[in-house]
């Protein structure tokens, strides 16, 4: 249920005293850059370091041998939506090689900035960017697009290979014209899906609503889903993360929606410490705005106020309220619904 969460930061491990002047050089030109010496690397601090920050750096540049780097981040590999990007550099400063992550995870990119640092020569292996042309992953990574199911990726970058038509899905004009400009000639884009496929096509589907695919072009159809909509939460102190996930899955498959496309969690401010919300919000990889009494008091929602959340929070209600005000919405896309001691209310940022 988790999307990429990008972080800023990049982490370098200088593995030898020769490699420790191109990692500051590309601390210089990179900016906010966390660099590991030699000797903070030795009596196995290197494999502590790297597993430190897999998970928590968006991307890992070794100044090593590629092999090096290979091992080190073997064990740690989770896939290609959650994996930092991973760069490993020769400790003469001759090749930038794009080692993981190369779409996604912006490997590809950092090789290119990390070899004009250095004067190096990128190197980059992944099949459309040898042949000069974008991939599904770019198109999802240029407007926010979160990957239902990556295995489809597959599907989608040989038909780009292979000159095939690659159907653009979207209800949204604007964003469908957009992806006209910015991968002309590319993408055949429309507001629905196309009657068949040829025989090296393939489709993506650009929706934050859980419309069916088309039984027959569903092998061969990639869903992406635009980050786009405010999930308000109000829950009883100490409700669980699985029964707030619980909530949230069911009232949004109820009313249509993906979970995918929540950008971001509201309540009310008495709730940002709430141990289960804090934890679905890691999980998700999505932030918790908070709002306080009176401010929530001035939405007008459309459901009648509780006497309940009135006494114990001052609010006259919280989850409706909330999405409203952190979306800049003025309708809800998803009025309240309550599961047990949680209630999901939720709504869409309009488009600029």
């Amino acid at each position: 249920m988790k999307g990429r969460d990008k972080k800023a930061k990049t982490v370098v491990f200088a593995l030898t005293e020769r490699g420790l002047p191109l990692a500051e050089k590309i601390a210089l030109s990179l900016g906010t850059v966390d660099v590991f010496e030699p000797r903070a690397l030795v009596s196995g601090g290197l494999k502590k370091e790297v597993a430190r920050s897999f998970s928590a750096a968006g991307a890992l540049v070794f100044i090593s041998a590629a092999g090096i780097a290979v091992r080190c981040v073997a064990p740690l590999l989770k896939g290609k939506l959650s994996d930092p990007a991973v760069v490993v550099v020769d400790e003469r400063g001759r090749f930038a090689i794009s080692l993981l992550s190369g779409h996604m995870g912006g490997a590809n990119r950092l090789a290119e900035k990390v070899a004009k640092a250095l004067g190096a020569a990128p190197v980059i292996t992944t099949a459309t960017d040898i042949w000069g042309l974008p991939s599904v992953e770019e198109l999802a990574g240029e407007f926010t697009l979160r990957i239902e199911d990556p295995k489809k990726i597959k599907a989608v970058n040989s038909a780009i290979l292979n000159s095939g038509k690659v159907f653009v899905v979207d209800a949204s004009r604007s964003r469908r014209e957009v992806v006209k400009r910015k991968f002309k000639g590319v993408f055949t884009c429309q507001g629905a899906f196309p009657k068949k496929l040829g025989p090296v096509d393939a489709c993506v589907l650009i929706s934050s609503r859980t419309e069916p695919v088309p039984a027959h072009l569903a092998q061969r159809t990639l869903v992406l889903r635009p980050i786009e909509i405010v999930a308000g939460v109000g829950c009883g102190r100490g409700t669980p993360k699985a029964s707030i996930k619980k909530a949230l899955i069911e009232s949004f498959a109820a009313s249509g929606f993906s979970a995918l496309s929540v950008r971001n969690f509201a309540t009310i401010d008495i709730k940002k410490n709430e141990r289960g919300l804090k934890a679905l919000a890691k999980e998700m990889g999505v932030p918790v705005e908070v709002y306080g009494p009176d401010e929530l008091n001035r939405v007008k929602c459309p459901s009648v106020s509780s006497a309940a959340v009135r006494k114990a929070t001052g609010a006259h209600a919280v989850a409706e309220p909330a999405a409203l005000l952190s979306s800049g919405a003025k309708k809800l896309c998803l009025k309240k619904t309550k599961t047990g001691h949680v209630t999901i209310a939720a709504a869409i940022v309009p488009s600029r």
